[in-house]
């Protein structure tokens, strides 16, 4: 994460942190990566339906170098994906939330 996110200046001016929201949409990301390579042949769009038990335990903050985990935690059912997603830095969890996507094939 470098100083030169657009998301710095405001968030916090004199105390840079990355918005939390911003860290989901980075697991998003990732999940929706895990989903459709997991979904077999053709080409699929994911779209996520659930964010559930989000915990935010330690700020990202410029410098900071964040690894993302993704692991699904049940059988892809009738296109619906449900994943734990963690987010580390400096080794320890900074973030981790329950999503829940559906993979829809496209026509």
């Amino acid at each position: 994460v470098t100083y030169n996110e657009w998301f710095f200046q405001g968030h916090f001016p004199g105390n840079p942190v990355m918005p939390g929201v911003l860290q989901i949409e980075a697991l998003a990301q990732c999940g929706g990566i895990l989903a459709i390579n997991l979904s077999g042949e053709g080409q699929y769009d994911t779209y996520f339906l659930k964010i559930d038990n989000c915990k935010f335990k330690q700020m990202v903050r410029p410098g900071d170098t964040m690894l993302l985990k993704m692991e699904l935690v049940a059988p892809i059912r009738r296109g619906i994906c449900e994943m734990k997603g963690t987010v580390y830095v400096g080794g320890k969890v900074s973030t981790e939330a329950d999503l829940v996507a559906q993979i829809v094939k496209r026509p």
